[in-house]
This record gives structure tokens, C-alpha cells and sequence, in this order.
């Protein structure tokens, strides 16, 4: 089993290490926000987030083998670039308690050996499970396309049994 660190400071998650790839990873209760970089590079296939996380910082997962994340309800802001580079990233799931989703948040990856950034859609789109009327949606729509290739896809969890629509 690898073994897994969590650097904290005042209740931000600064940085998560790990030796080898975990399939699973449960961020402590005891954590109040994800910060910058923090998964950075991270070879883990789902984070599990706790209640008591109310931000995702910029960066938070950048290049990050992330295939799959369900933010919880606690959570009301993600920043900028926050899933950067999370090529593998299949899915993800944002609940109506997220009020602000910051610009190349989701579906992105920033090419740094260029003169200036720029935004680069992965070449396949993140599908975006979330309600209709939500920040979910809201980013989803502003981010649908991108130099003509497909970025983000929206589908509307059903507010009674929870599932997702459109799952195929």
C-alpha cells in the first residue's frame, strides 16, 4: 500500500504526497479548503472530499491523474485552472452549493512553454453532472467550445432519486 502525506496548514490542504499511484484518496475531515497545487502532479484515480471543505483553490489538482471527483455540498467556490490538466478526467459532479466556478476551471490544460498561457481544450469533453440553473450549468454553457473542439457537457442531475440523466 502507498504511502500517503497531507501537509495542512491552518485548514488548507497545501500539498498531498503520495509514493506510488492510489486509487482512492480521503482528504481528512479536518480540512477547510484544497489549496493551490496542492494534488499537484498527484497519481490518484478519485479524491474523496469532506463536508467541511468550502474552496477548491487555483490550481488545486493541476496535472493530476484525477479520472473522476464529486464535490460535496459544503463546497461554494472553484477557482481558476483549479482541474488543470486533468486529462484523465472523465467526469465530475458540482452540486447547487457551488456559486462560483473561476475561468478554465474544468476541461482545460495551460501550455507554460509558450511566450504567453492559453487555454487548450483536452481534444474530448469533461461531462459536467449538476442542476438545471446552476454554476454547473452556467460554466458548462460559457465553455462548451473552444477552437472549434468540444470542451464541457452538461447533464442534469434528477432531483428526486439523485441519478444522473444522460448517464450512459
Amino acid at each position: 500500500m502507498a504511502e500517503q502525506i497531507f501537509i495542512i496548514e491552518d485548514g488548507t490542504l497545501t500539498k498531498f504526497e503520495a509514493d506510488d499511484y492510489i486509487e482512492e484518496v480521503y482528504i481528512p475531515d479536518r480540512v477547510k479548503s484544497i489549496g493551490c497545487e496542492a494534488f499537484s502532479e498527484a497519481l490518484v484515480g478519485k479524491v474523496v472530499i469532506p463536508d467541511s471543505v468550502t474552496k477548491i483553490e487555483a490550481d488545486a489538482f493541476v496535472d493530476c491523474t484525477l479520472k473522476e471527483i464529486e464535490i460535496p455540498d459544503s463546497v461554494t467556490t472553484i477557482e481558476t485552472w483549479a482541474f488543470s490538466g486533468c486529462e484523465n478526467l472523465h467526469k465530475i459532479t458540482i452540486p447547487e452549493s457551488v456559486t462560483s466556478i473561476g475561468p478554465w476551471a474544468i476541461g482545460y490544460r495551460e501550455l507554460h512553454f509558450l511566450p504567453y498561457w492559453d487555454p487548450v481544450p483536452f481534444g474530448r469533453p469533461v461531462i459536467i453532472y449538476g442542476k438545471k440553473g446552476s454554476e454547473a450549468e452556467r460554466y458548462t454553457k460559457d465553455n462548451c467550445w473552444c477552437y472549434n473542439e468540444h470542451i464541457t457537457e452538461f447533464r442534469e442531475i434528477e432531483t428526486d432519486a439523485g441519478e444522473q440523466k444522460g448517464d450512459t
